[in-house]
């Protein structure tokens, strides 16, 4: 079985950071954020890292307000932009791979 939280979709009730919340609920996913939140409808981006056994992966996200469909949010993720071989992450580690990411996403 596939562990790794790539090409998936959720239907999220709740408010703009519920989608958010669920990616944070699994135990594998050491660090979530939005990148982009500028929309007042919750229709945002962001990355995660998840950590399956030594591997770390950089994973986007996006988020897509159901209204007027239903109420809640749709969550979609994508597939690796980044795969990190080397045992353990500190913290320090982990916010450089997101500076790193953010800037690639920035200068495209």
């Amino acid at each position: 079985m596939n562990n790794i939280l790539e090409n998936r979709e959720w239907n999220i009730q709740g408010d703009w950071y519920e989608p958010l919340k669920k990616l944070q609920s699994y135990a594998s996913v050491v660090r979530a954020e939005h990148m982009e939140t500028c929309s007042s409808a919750g229709d945002w981006t962001g990355v995660f890292i998840q950590k399956i056994g030594r591997n770390f992966y950089a994973i986007p996200f996006g988020q897509e307000n159901n209204y007027p469909r239903k109420w809640g949010y749709t969550l979609f993720t994508g597939e690796p932009v980044l795969r990190y071989h080397d045992g353990d992450l500190n913290f320090k580690d982990v916010c450089e791979i997101f500076f790193d990411l953010f800037y690639r996403m920035e200068n495209q």
